[in-house]
């Protein structure tokens, strides 16, 4: 038990694990961005453990800001412009 406490610490300090459950049990992905198939995404727009894109607009997206817990609440939108984007707006 101690081993899997131990991985699951060092993934969540490592910046690993890419979504984590804010107070209300809602998961909450990371502010970061990836290129997915020449795509620019937000982490918050895509689906969470597999890396695929949202594909449509408006869906709605979270993700933590800061250290002290903000999280920005809106929606994906997708652009066509080259690269091609999906952002939390």
């Amino acid at each position: 038990m101690h081993f899997i406490s131990i991985v699951g610490a060092l993934a969540f300090a490592t910046g690993i694990q890419g979504w984590t459950k804010d107070g209300q049990g809602n998961w909450v992905a990371n502010n970061n961005w990836w290129v997915i198939r020449g795509t620019n995404v937000h982490e918050s727009c895509t689906r969470m453990n597999d890396n695929t894109v949202i594909y449509r607009n408006n869906e709605a997206c979270a993700y933590w800001t800061d250290g002290a817990g903000t999280i920005k609440r809106g929606r994906c939108k997708l652009t066509n412009q080259n690269p091609s984007t999906a952002s939390c707006v």
